[in-house]
């Protein structure tokens, strides 16, 4: 029996020498028993000290080649005991891996997610961009009716500026909705006896007026569709120079073609935009590629349905519609700055020939619409805080 009370009885219960000595047998075929394994080295050193003195020599060779096979027997014993353990340790770990592998899988994607560098924060936006970006994330329609929409932009301020103006409009008086014909004499009509008188604001703040709910609706529609656009393209103060400037030409030259003529409206500086872009074109042709066929198509349809809408209706203010055009082709032309590389042939006499026009245009038309212009007649529809009262 090879057991902890065996090993015990042994160490303390000196052997008898009628006893024969009985050790565990076979137990270098079960390494695994601990207790023989121990038994074995301590009673080969009682023995040793217990033998004559003249067997001394050989019973301790003896003992040391015992005591060298049990050592490399118990490092057998003990690397297949580990390797034992290792292989039912990985077989644990193999089943578990296998019941948890989706888990393991996004943990292992989460530690590295979280290994990652971490972005760089957001550059702080403004309030215009908030709340473009909240309109561009909420109002699809938007974007595709307006693209580019801004409120930080001055096509757009001029818009509400305008909205402003016909509602003062409709306060000084109205007839069914429309605005009096004094109400906007008030406020800034074009008239060309009052402009001969020195009245030369009127060549501006008819831009800021209009004549019924369907003429303010088409204008602001137009400029804002093509404005927001072409400001972000060229510029705040290029475009508020581009706006004013086809506006105050277009006046002009519908005044000296017909001084007596009332005429509001943005439309002058709307077709100046177009005008721009006219010029835009022409000034890039060379560069434009397949698209010049479907340039000149969308062109064409914009001139002959201006001409047409002009034509139809007689109160439509053809002067000021091709003068507001032509004050944009002309102004585009002498603002542009093209790499040399691109430049077209015809470059720099084009800004000689558009300079040239342009003030030729502007001191003719002054002259003809402040020193040969009517003296009257010239309404009296009393001032804007107290108006007269007219039924028309």
């Amino acid at each position: 029996m090879c057991s902890k009370e065996a090993w015990d009885h042994f160490l303390f219960v000196p052997p008898s020498a009628a006893a024969p000595r009985r050790g565990c047998k076979g137990a270098a075929k079960r390494r695994s028993d601990f207790g023989c394994f121990l038994q074995a080295p301590t009673k080969v050193a009682l023995t040793i000290r217990k033998a004559p003195p003249s067997q001394s020599n050989q019973v301790t060779t003896v003992a040391r080649r015992r005591r060298a096979t049990d050592d490399e027997d118990d490092k057998r014993s003990m690397k297949d005991a580990a390797m034992l353990g290792v292989g039912a340790v990985a077989g644990a770990a193999s089943a578990f891996a296998a019941s948890a592998a989706a888990p393991a899988g996004a943990a292992a994607l989460l530690l590295k997610t979280s290994m990652m560098a971490a972005p760089p924060p957001p550059m702080p936006m403004t309030r215009a961009e908030i709340e473009a970006q909240y309109l561009r994330e909420n109002w699809s329609l938007l974007d595709m009716l307006l693209p580019n929409f801004n409120t930080d932009t001055f096509i757009w301020r001029m818009s509400m500026i305008q909205l402003v103006n016909y509602g003062a409009a409709l306060l000084l008086g109205n007839v069914m909705g429309e605005p009096k014909l004094c109400s906007l004499y008030l406020l800034g009509a074009s008239w060309g006896p009052a402009i001969a008188g020195g009245a030369l604001w009127r060549l501006i703040l008819p831009m800021l007026l209009h004549a019924n709910a369907l003429h303010i609706s088409f204008n602001l529609f137009f400029q804002l569709r093509i404005g927001f656009t072409m400001e972000k393209q060229f510029g705040r103060r290029k475009f508020c120079l581009l706006y004013l400037f086809c506006g105050f030409l277009g006046n002009l030259l519908s005044v000296v073609s017909n001084p007596y003529k009332l005429a509001v409206g943005a439309s002058t500086s709307g077709f100046g935009l177009l005008g721009v872009w006219f010029a835009e074109v022409l000034l890039t042709w060379d560069l434009l590629g397949p698209s010049r066929s479907r340039l000149a198509m969308w062109f064409g349809f914009m001139i002959s349905s201006c001409i047409m809408m002009s034509t139809l209706s007689p109160s439509v203010d053809f002067m000021g519609h091709f003068g507001g055009a032509f004050a944009g082709f002309l102004l585009a032309i002498i603002l542009a700055d093209m790499d040399e590389e691109h430049r077209p042939s015809w470059y720099k006499n084009a800004k000689t020939m558009a300079k040239g026009t342009t003030a030729f245009l502007i001191i003719g038309g002054l002259l003809k619409a402040i020193t040969f212009g009517p003296d009257g007649p010239v309404p009296y529809c009393g001032t804007i805080f107290n108006p007269r009262i007219f039924p028309f």
